[in-house]
């Protein structure tokens, strides 16, 4: 049987790597450390013995734990991230945290990041964080978030393209909107050359495998292979905004088949993702924009 002695010594050689998990997904140290003693109190409870890896199981722990709590903010009213962000120094006398290490955290993040990561539905940050930063396989995010590896694979590719997104600084998403709204125009009316026009010379259109088992493309790179694919179609087709940004949305009775996920750069379409997988679309918040808007 492992000793309480032996097991403290495990948690805390694994406390910077928990730490530095959990402030990536959450963004509060406050939170942060809710979610450590939670994790504590979990292994402190359990057979430690039959634990392969412990900081396999840990991370498992502390992601479920910060899920958990992504989950809880959105059911609360909205708080500016910012707020959020600069009241860390003034409540940190509830955190076990010094001053070099919430420097070092918040280095390790920045506030654009923060933001762009609060913007994202939590099974999207979830992915991205552990798999991007983290070098998780999908195959353990699905087990933690109860989706299929490519669904979580497609999540974390659409946090991955929002974070690009928002590093652009001429980033607008009302020209974002503008863009797709034309875009959407010009293949409806078959207008060819307004479609090159809005797109960028390494633009590709990639679909998922629920897409292409509909009759998507499975890839299309270059404008002109991108802008034959459109003209004239997507007739069906209606603007939404996807998560907060706007893309394209095809449904059918009543209920979105596939979306059209667009990642905008200097106001130029860069990236089309056609999605079509259900568990991806069911974390999608979708508000279709009215005409004249």
């Amino acid at each position: 049987m492992v000793d309480e002695l032996h097991l403290v010594q495990q948690f805390e050689a694994n406390r910077p790597h928990l730490r530095a998990v959990a402030y990536r997904i959450l963004g509060d140290t406050n939170d942060v450390e809710d979610a450590l003693q939670e994790a504590w109190i979990r292994l402190s409870n359990s057979d430690a013995d039959q634990i392969e890896n412990i900081t396999g199981w840990l991370t498992t722990v502390v992601a479920h734990v910060c899920l958990n709590v992504l989950r809880t903010r959105q059911r609360r009213p909205a708080q500016s991230i910012g707020d959020s962000y600069a009241s860390v120094e003034q409540r940190s006398d509830r955190t076990v945290l010094t001053p070099d290490e919430q420097v070092e955290l918040a280095e390790s993040m920045g506030l654009a990041l923060l933001i762009v990561l609060e913007m994202l539905a939590p099974a999207e940050r979830i992915s991205f964080v552990l798999h991007d930063m983290f070098s998780v396989p999908f195959d353990e995010i699905s087990e933690m978030l109860g989706k299929s590896p490519e669904a979580c694979r497609q999540l974390a590719s659409r946090a991955r393209r929002r974070v690009r997104t928002a590093k652009d600084p001429a980033a607008d998403p009302n020209r974002q909107r503008e863009v797709v709204g034309a875009f959407l125009t010009a293949s409806k009316n078959g207008d060819f050359q307004t479609l090159l026009s809005l797109l960028s010379a390494d633009v590709a259109l990639v679909s998922d495998a629920a897409a292409i088992a509909i009759g998507a493309p499975e890839r299309k790179d270059g404008p002109f292979d991108v802008a034959t694919r459109f003209s004239g179609g997507a007739r069906a087709a209606r603007v939404a905004l996807l998560d907060g940004l706007a893309g394209l949305v095809w449904a059918r009775g009543g209920q979105p088949k596939v979306a059209f996920d667009f990642t905008v750069i200097a106001g130029k379409v860069t990236r089309i993702d056609m999605i079509g997988d259900e568990e991806v679309l069911g974390e999608m918040t979708i508000e279709y924009v009215r005409r004249g808007r």
